[in-house]
């Protein structure tokens, strides 16, 4: 693929940087900490991410934001090598802030970020189906449908039939939190 850049560094998992491609990003607080625990701070966390995402030239597919982590689902731009610039961008935004609503200047908030290029139309609705249906399986709603810190809603009514998400099998391999 033109473009394509595949780094590794050490410490760190190898990053596919794919132009255009689908990616699944999840990320957790440090120590699993609910620093996103009050409505507020997952409204702050959404403003942000959406921002960063215009401003990055990422387009959102999907989030949804739980207590202490996150998931999406993204299509890169051109240059898909800025994706440590983007997260590191409202991951530094939202710590700060918390930091200051909190007074606790210098805490660590954000411990680290996984991305996944997906591979395929199945892998991608796999990741999708666990992007909305995460608050289900954290037990927090019964119904993606009531969780209100998801694009879940949005997403389906941009669907021209109706979607179920139901019946696809389990993704493995994200780390949860």
């Amino acid at each position: 693929m033109i473009g394509t850049i595949f780094k590794k560094a050490p410490h760190t998992p190898p990053h596919l940087f794919a132009p255009n491609a689908l990616y699944m990003l999840t990320a957790s607080t440090f120590r699993s900490e609910p620093f996103m625990q009050t409505t507020e701070r997952k409204l702050n966390w959404i403003k942000t991410f959406l921002t960063s995402a215009e401003m990055y030239k990422w387009e959102v597919v999907a989030w949804v934001v739980l207590d202490n982590h996150y998931h999406a689902v993204l299509k890169a731009p051109d240059s898909a090598d800025n994706l440590p610039k983007f997260v590191a961008s409202y991951h530094r935004f939202t710590a700060r802030n918390w930091n200051e609503e909190d007074h606790a200047s210098g805490r660590k908030v954000w411990w680290n970020y996984w991305d996944t290029c997906i591979r395929s139309e199945h892998d991608y609705y796999n990741r999708l189906r666990y992007t909305f249906w995460n608050p289900v399986m954290h037990g927090l709603v019964t119904d993606p449908n009531d969780y209100p810190f998801s694009s879940y809603k949005v997403f389906l009514s941009k669907w021209k039939v109706k979607f179920n998400f139901t019946n696809m099998e389990e993704v493995k391999n994200v780390p949860e939190f």
